[in-house]
């Protein structure tokens, strides 16, 4: 019981040296952000625009204090997680590290003041995962697929086995004219007008072998990624002067599948054959939030409310982007 009220304590006390308020719009939804540093809020809005209704209710609270004192680590390594339950802990540095509560819907960091200043690292590392960690708590779908939009804002949405080149495939579509909008990792929300896609403004992974369809690479070397694996980190935009969007309205789906010296075709699969294909890459969650994976299978459910395809092939992905931009009458 004492260490209850020890904790019970301590929270306004935290609380009450962060206070000055940020309100972001993340996929759709309101983070509420409190920091004793305006810095560290202007790092955030570099990736998230502000809200326009600051007063709308949030469905995640972040707390972060800045140790002005604090050094960060002159080379960054791989962070370091740890869950227990709906808790989570991650560590960015000796002096960088959060705990984030799924089931009650708030995040609390201790951080550096380069930290802070590191928006790249911010933008790349830090707000990906914690989205990737809070998603389901705040009713946003992740699906493994890709995802690029045509420029009226019809998304395809590219699935398939780790493997099956959904990356190498949406980079070069952001080449022939579609919108880039992710790689692997696609996030769904829910809304009065339907189903909205979500990416994150981080760059694409192209594994080495890429280097074949893309020469641009040649000049670039490949580092490891968050996963650990070793990769290109391409922006496509950047790549080839195209745009990159951060939603998009999915239009289509389609599971791609290599299989050698076939030429591409398609083959029509049932509604529950894509949802089975989607779900089964959903995380275990747990117990106190379980009820939120019914949400994700129901957004998965109504994704798949249409046309599903898969394409089989055995091309370049040149080839197969000027199949599928046929497809989607691009």
């Amino acid at each position: 019981m004492a260490s209850r009220v020890s904790v019970t304590r301590l929270k306004p006390t935290f609380r009450s040296r962060v206070p000055l308020p940020g309100c972001f719009d993340v996929m759709g939804t309101v983070w509420h952000v409190s920091s004793n540093s305006e810095e560290l809020l202007e790092t955030i809005h570099e990736t998230f625009p502000l809200k326009s209704n600051p007063s709308v209710p949030a469905d995640l609270r972040l707390f972060f204090r800045v140790d002005r004192s604090a050094q960060g680590p002159k080379v960054r390594n791989r962070p370091h997680f740890r869950a227990l339950d709906h808790l989570y802990y991650a560590s960015y540095g000796p002096n960088d590290s959060m705990v984030i509560d799924q089931q009650h819907r708030q995040v609390v960091g201790h951080v550096s003041r380069d930290l802070t200043r590191d928006k790249s690292y911010w933008r790349h590392t830090i707000l990906p995962v914690l989205v990737g960690i809070v998603s389901a708590s705040i009713r946003i779908t992740p699906v493994h697929c890709a995802c690029v939009a045509k420029r009226d804002g019809s998304g395809l949405l590219l699935g398939g086995i780790s493997g099956s080149g959904k990356s190498t495939l949406a980079v070069t579509l952001a080449s022939a004219g579609f919108n880039y909008l992710s790689d692997d990792c696609t996030y769904l929300s829910r809304t009065a007008s339907g189903l909205r896609a979500w990416g994150l403004p981080i760059p694409a992974k192209l594994l080495p072998d890429a280097i074949a369809y893309f020469p641009q690479l040649h000049n670039a070397t490949p580092s490891e990624s968050l996963n650990g694996e070793i990769a290109f980190q391409v922006h496509p935009a950047h790549l080839f002067g195209g745009d990159s969007v951060l939603s998009c309205n999915p239009r289509w789906l389609v599971f791609i599948e290599r299989s050698a010296g076939t030429k591409p075709i398609f083959q029509a699969i049932s509604s529950q054959d894509a949802a089975n294909r989607l779900t089964q890459d959903l995380e275990m969650l747990p117990e106190c939030i379980a009820d939120q994976r019914d949400y994700q299978v129901e957004t998965i459910r109504q994704l798949v409310d249409r046309e599903c395809w898969v394409l089989r092939h055995g091309v370049s992905p040149q080839e197969l982007a000027k199949v599928l931009a046929s497809f989607c009458g691009l």
